[in-house]
């Protein structure tokens, strides 16, 4: 049975097409013919596929409007259970429900995009591209179509496709932020700087508090070698959100002006306000960490946490530094008051299960890392020091199992052999253990596991 019919309706902002696309056409300029411009422009947005577009225009901005004529209420319905699979998250059921919606209604562009959005989320992009052209040739005004088209291109690194399509959605919808933020970043890796500029502004003035504005601001700063201006955006993401996901980046590229690292690798006493801020001094500790200089960095971060001790990233990153310098106490308490301050990570148990494991105290050891084990982590060296640690506090049959899943997701996880070695032998099954320890002596890996591993099998041999 048909429904009434489908509009959809748009506004196309002249002036905002020029303003974000150098390749804007020049028809759309103010000095153009306003007859020949609704000429233009309804043949530009014209379907050929479906429904009928009318054309209004007023004060620099086109009003248009997309008539689908039939709307049948059986693929309504298709379209009205799929999008609450969406809303749940089951993205297969919505699309074989938009599947059945076009069966019934090929030429409804709703069902096209919205199966697009699915197929997104699902990273199926061919087919997301597919649908979302298909949604703009039966609807050409259909500019959330383009936004998620030009997000797809942007997922898929065709940064021209992306600006393109993004560049066409803004003229529609000039103050949508993410389109915005997807543009300038297509142009910044395009390397049109003053275009990336322009439009991160423009978000900031939309919104004071778009951290991601500020920091794409930064970044092209730094490119610049403007060092200044990216320090106050960089600053800037901190201030407006220091606990988001975006701050320990900031953190780490803000430059010091007045670099004060040379000094302290004579004078370990530096003050603190050899630094215009303590951003400085975090951003040089992650400098130096990063050129292998793990003494200086640890120094470094010392001093950040003794003024501002409730920073996590600041204790991680001790306890990182500390640990490729040897320092494990330092290290293990650095990694235990970042979990203090946020107890929700899995990767701050996982390093302080390493630490106890280097110390030897296997009974906290395990605790620790059947901790981060619990909260997700479930990789190749977590699995090892879990089965480690099991293996420590006599439970063999348990630490057989970590360690061979640890094996499975690193064919070439050296520890994991020789640990699994002693659990069979552990388990009294010598022949088991014999196995592995051959591998690693087979191995053309460098390890001094290798070492240990000939002294294992001797003993084997020895018993046998």
């Amino acid at each position: 049975m048909a429904q009434a019919k489908k509009l959809i309706s748009a506004v196309l902002d002249l002036d905002s097409a020029l303003e974000f696309s150098e390749n804007a056409d020049p028809k759309f300029s103010t000095t153009g013919n306003e007859e020949e411009l609704h000429k233009y422009l309804a043949e530009k947005f014209n379907s050929t596929k479906a429904g009928e577009t009318t054309l209004q225009i007023e004060q620099r901005k086109a009003h248009f409007k997309w008539i689908l004529p039939i709307v049948l209420e059986e693929a309504e319905e298709f379209h009205k259970q799929a999008l609450k699979k969406a809303k749940a998250k089951d993205y297969t059921g919505a699309i074989h429900l938009w599947i059945k919606a076009i069966s019934i209604n090929a030429v409804d562009p709703d069902y096209y995009f919205n199966a697009g959005i699915a197929f997104f989320e699902k990273k199926n992009y061919r087919e997301a591209i597919d649908n979302l052209e298909y949604a703009l040739q039966l609807c050409p005004i259909y500019f959330k179509a383009r936004l998620i088209l030009g997000t797809v291109y942007l997922k898929l690194r065709k940064f021209e496709k992306a600006e393109q399509h993004l560049s066409e959605s803004i003229a529609f919808n000039h103050t949508n932020t993410l389109a915005l933020l997807n543009l300038a970043t297509a142009t910044s890796v395009l390397k049109k700087y003053d275009a990336g500029i322009a439009l991160f502004k423009k978000i900031t003035a939309i919104n004071p508090k778009e951290v991601r504005a500020f920091f794409g601001l930064a970044k092209i700063y730094s490119l610049q070698n403007n060092i200044q201006d990216a320090n106050v955006c960089y600053h800037k993401v901190l201030e407006i959100d220091p606990k988001g996901p975006l701050a320990p980046h900031a953190k780490r590229l803000i430059i010091a002006e007045k670099p004060a690292a040379k000094e302290l690798k004579t004078n370990t006493n530096i003050n603190i306000s050899n630094y215009s801020n303590l951003d400085e001094m975090f951003s040089e500790a992650y400098s130096a960490y990063l050129f292998n200089d793990y003494n200086l960095a640890a120094n470094l971060y010392k001093k950040y946490v003794s003024t501002k001790s409730d920073d996590e990233q600041a204790w991680y990153s001790l306890g990182e530094a500390s640990l490729r310098c040897g320092f494990i106490e330092t290290a293990l308490n650095a990694f235990q008051k970042a979990a203090e301050i946020n107890s929700s990570k899995a990767l701050y148990y996982k390093q302080i299960a390493l630490c106890l494991d280097y110390l030897e105290r296997y009974k906290e050891a395990l605790e620790a890392v059947k901790k981060a084990h619990e909260m997700g982590k479930n990789d190749s060296m977590l699995l090892t020091l879990y089965g480690k640690a099991l293996l420590k506090n006599n439970k063999a049959d348990k630490a057989v199992e970590m360690l061979t899943a640890a094996l499975k997701r690193n064919k070439q996880n050296i520890a994991a052999e020789y640990h699994l070695a002693e659990a069979y032998i552990a388990q009294k099954q010598p022949d088991m253990a014999a196995e592995h320890l051959h591998w690693i002596m087979n191995s053309k890996l460098k390890t001094p596991l290798k070492a240990k591993a000939d002294q294992l099998l001797a003993s084997i041999k020895k018993e046998s």
